[in-house]
């Protein structure tokens, strides 16, 4: 009988011949699917519980809860491919271990997807160039230190890499290199345009939250939204969807009620957020003659409360 955790267990151990044998990529989002995406970039069910409790107004939690970052309204790519088995398999496994994988994959309540947002004038091939530079050194959002994430808590990524199943963070890095020459050809792999309404963070003093346990600057929500068409009048009619409003948290009021108060801690590796091309995104870059931030055009001007 084919075994769900064998198959886990399996994937996980699949050498670069048995993987390519056996896996392959798919886009993970269709024509008419959700108009909006938040990334809940997150190390405290706490914040998110009280951002998105329906029981306080939009008014007291942008008082007492969070604070939007500067600038607002910036275009974004989306690519994001999902895991799936190869409808031919080659020999590389056995029927058995195969029978496992599908098990383990068709049984999962989520799919296992990587999802990229990028700036417009990158492309996927250029953020795989960063990750295979930077392979062993990069870490995930929760490994970060904490002066280098207090300082990216007010600034806006070049990209952001979310994967649902953390441990397959290098499974999904293998395949799109193997697949790289044609997944850049592939323009159902890159979604339309997304529009960042606004990256919301956690504020670091409330009468209404403890944030003992919270750690406020390594809480963020993403706001994204497909970016509008719709041109003069039809525009306008939108525009109430392109804002941090009240809509945005009642969308994800339902977050509310899987929030376990008794944890404030929400600690996991599913976010890998990139700021500088040029460096590992556990570092900060300086100018060569004083201790400081060397100016970027592209580093937004810090949030007022």
């Amino acid at each position: 009988m084919a075994d769900s955790n064998r198959g886990y267990t399996k994937l996980l151990n699949l050498t670069d011949e048995e993987l390519m044998g056996t896996l392959c990529l798919e886009p993970r989002f269709k024509d008419g699917d959700s108009q909006h995406t938040a990334i809940l970039n997150c190390q405290s069910d706490r914040f998110l519980g009280a951002l998105f409790d329906s029981r306080t107004s939009f008014e007291f939690k942008s008082k007492e809860i969070f604070h939007i970052v500067e600038p607002q309204y910036v275009e974004y790519k989306q690519f994001a491919v999902k895991l799936k088995l190869r409808n031919h398999p080659t020999n590389t496994l056995c029927e058995k271990d195969i029978k496992d994988i599908r098990v383990y994959l068709d049984g999962c309540i989520f799919e296992h997807c990587f999802t990229v947002l990028m700036k417009p004038d990158l492309n996927i091939s250029q953020v795989l160039t960063y990750l295979n530079k930077f392979d062993t050194a990069l870490k995930s959002d929760r490994e970060i230190d904490d002066y280098t994430s207090k300082i990216n808590s007010e600034r806006l990524p070049r990209f952001l890499i979310a994967v649902e199943t953390p441990e397959f963070f290098r499974i999904f890095c293998k395949l799109l290199n193997f697949y790289s020459n044609t997944i850049e050809a592939r323009a159902n792999y890159t979604a339309r345009p997304q529009e960042l309404i606004g990256k919301v963070i956690q504020k670091q003093n409330s009468k209404h939250i403890d944030i003992k346990g919270t750690i406020p600057h390594r809480n963020c929500v993403y706001f994204f939204q497909k970016k509008n068409e719709y041109k003069g009048f039809f525009e306008s009619c939108f525009d109430f969807e392109r804002a941090i409003n009240k809509d945005c948290f009642k969308r994800l009021s339902n977050a509310y009620g899987k929030i376990d108060f008794d944890n404030p801690d929400a600690c996991d590796d599913m976010y890998f957020t990139v700021y500088d091309m040029k460096t590992g995104n556990d570092e900060i870059k300086v100018s060569s003659n004083e201790n400081t931030l060397e100016e970027d055009p592209e580093l937004p001007k810090y949030s007022r409360y």
